[in-house]
């Protein structure tokens, strides 16, 4: 019966190691089984942050995009203002009135002949029966432009450029910050 005794601690301890291995073994699964689990928490809970974090990046972006659009439109809208006003005030300049027209040309040209002594004048068409100036100021042609004179020396080396639209040039670039306060400011 020895044996028998033998064999039966034998299959007691295989079964009791048995038992052992498939304790540790439910253990080390429940281990993993709950670790896998914390870490898909931990895979969802990043996951939500990166998608809150992206969709707060494309609101920015897109509220940005929307404002850019703004200003761009309101630019827009602002530089047509301006444009239009030159565009006013140039068809203002050429509807001045002729009496006005004339005494404006008589200084202009008074002026001119101080600086340049005899010289020549260009006017537009419209003009050219204004073209009554002191002598030394000779009467040269007709030029292109909505009014104005163009004076020029004797010997054609200096040029007083009093054309409408070179004077307009010259104040709208020198006021247009002015201007442009005083319009959108």
């Amino acid at each position: 019966m020895g044996l028998e005794k033998v064999i039966e601690d034998i299959l007691r301890k295989g079964e009791e190691q048995r038992s052992e291995i498939i304790r540790q073994g439910e253990r080390e699964r429940d281990e993993q089984v709950s670790l896998a689990g914390k870490q898909m928490d931990e895979n969802r809970r990043k996951a939500e942050l990166r998608s809150k974090a992206q969709v707060a990046q494309m609101e920015q972006q897109e509220l940005s995009s929307a404002e850019l659009e703004s200003k761009k439109a309101m630019l827009s809208a602002q530089r047509q203002i301006m444009e239009d006003l030159r565009t006013h005030t140039l068809s203002d300049l050429a509807s001045y009135p002729d009496a006005k027209r004339k005494a404006l040309y008589s200084k202009l040209a008074s002026k001119a002949r101080k600086e340049l002594g005899d010289c020549y004048v260009y006017s537009n068409e419209r003009d050219k029966p204004f073209a009554q100036f002191p002598s030394g100021v000779t009467y040269a042609g007709t030029i292109d432009c909505v009014g104005g004179l163009v004076f020029e020396s004797k010997d054609r080396t200096v040029r007083l450029d009093y054309r409408f639209e070179s004077i307009l040039e010259e104040v709208w670039n020198k006021r247009m910050q002015e201007i442009y306060s005083r319009l959108f400011g």
